[in-house]
């Protein structure tokens, strides 16, 4: 898999769960990983065109100056976003797994990159149309709260007011958003809140230039009727499609957040070997998912000795 960015190029990076696990279980993954990307390639002068998280995996569409920054980019993001999120669940090792990068040089390349990745989650079933999903941010470039209801100002709870001007604050600082923090700020929310919150937090810190992409059809309206006609595609990295993945990834996130019986996946992984194999056949059977994605979803090894032997 190419690793080498070329300058004058559109590159499109991917890169995957260790061993095809799922990364993205909840909101605060997502939003822990996007402002520590955006504060990371603001330091560096990425310019980011598309991002697009899915549940085991990422694209970006990029640009920029130097081979060398993007190096940069690469390590320092993925360390810090690996440090926080391996000390939030109690794990160690690897979380990502290397990373691939195709280059884009002429325009019809280009869109196509573009394409592929807002359609990645078309593609996987989650959405109909691409501009529907939340995580590929392509809304954003049109509407300041499109996940939710505008609250105003004067309307907001003193709760709200706090998350609000705290979000506001660590941006001003050029400060990614913990998982700590995210919990004091989002906890005691109701999910009408929640939902404007996580808006307003990716309008504050986005960096994506939205316009370099609908720069290539004309309009925005062009743009996302065309992402609606032809899905794209990618020779150049070696991504395992696996169609099927997205919608019982989602299953299985919504199950175990009402699952009362574990905080969260941290919580699963930690039991003993045979509470979690309970808990993948309960899983398999209540979700109607294969036990393959419910193993990477688990984060449970197909060579564990204690899994292969039942």
């Amino acid at each position: 898999m190419k690793r080498k960015y070329r300058p004058g190029c559109l590159g499109h990076l991917y890169q995957r769960g260790h061993k095809g696990y799922v990364v993205f279980y909840n909101v605060k993954d997502s939003l822990v990983f996007f402002t520590l990307f955006m504060i990371t390639a603001e330091k560096y002068g990425i310019r980011v065109s598309g991002l697009c998280l899915m549940y085991n995996h990422y694209h970006v569409d990029f640009e920029a100056e130097r081979p060398y920054l993007i190096s940069r980019f690469i390590s320092e993001f993925c360390t810090a976003f690996s440090k926080a999120y391996n000390h939030r669940y109690g794990f160690s090792g690897h979380l990502l797994d290397r990373h691939g990068i195709s280059n884009k040089s002429g325009d019809k390349a280009r869109r196509t990159a573009y394409s592929y990745l807002y359609n990645n989650p078309v593609e996987w079933h989650l959405c109909s149309r691409a501009e529907d999903y939340r995580w590929n941010f392509l809304r954003y470039s049109q509407e300041s709260n499109p996940f939710s209801e505008k609250i105003e100002s004067r309307n907001m709870t003193t709760r709200l007011k706090k998350a609000t001007d705290l979000v506001r604050y660590l941006r001003s600082k050029r400060r990614p958003i913990p998982y700590n923090t995210l919990d004091t700020i989002m906890d005691p929310l109701n999910a009408e809140e929640k939902q404007y919150l996580t808006d307003l937090i990716v309008q504050e810190y986005s960096v994506i230039d939205y316009q370099r992409a609908i720069g290539y059809y004309g309009s925005y309206e062009i743009m996302t009727d065309a992402f609606s006609n032809n899905t794209g595609s990618e020779y150049d990295i070696d991504e395992e499609f696996d169609p099927s993945a997205g919608k019982e990834y989602r299953k299985m996130a919504i199950y175990l957040a009402k699952d009362k019986r574990y905080k969260d996946i941290g919580d699963v992984v930690h039991r003993p070997a045979e509470e979690r194999l309970d808990y993948l056949n309960e899983i398999v059977g209540k979700c109607g998912v294969s036990v393959e994605h419910a193993r990477k979803f688990l984060r449970i090894d197909v060579a564990e000795p204690e899994i292969e032997s039942r």
